[in-house]
């Protein structure tokens, strides 16, 4: 009886998981182009310009920002409980 012998895939021709799209049939260029790997992200900068990170406790008491929804409800509430 002869022994069999497997034959191994060299890995550059395997392409499952490399994209996340497992077996490419037809368009390799396409699946490469669409995968996640070339989706568009954005990055928070670490250092520099626009890396500030205001903490947590002092969140939305900035001069700058916009009134809250919250904060205008309240005011018109408490103005319509001082007039009689």
């Amino acid at each position: 009886m002869a022994r069999k012998t497997s034959h191994l895939q060299p890995k550059e021709l395997v392409q499952d998981t490399e994209f996340g799209r497992g077996k490419i049939k037809d368009n390799a260029l396409k699946a490469v182009v669409t995968s996640k790997l070339f989706r568009t992200r954005v990055v928070k900068a670490q250092k520099g310009k626009g890396s500030f990170n205001r903490k947590v406790k002092h969140r939305g008491k900035e001069p700058y920002s916009k009134f809250s929804p919250m904060w205008i409800l309240n005011r018109a509430f408490s103005c319509l409980r001082l007039v009689p």
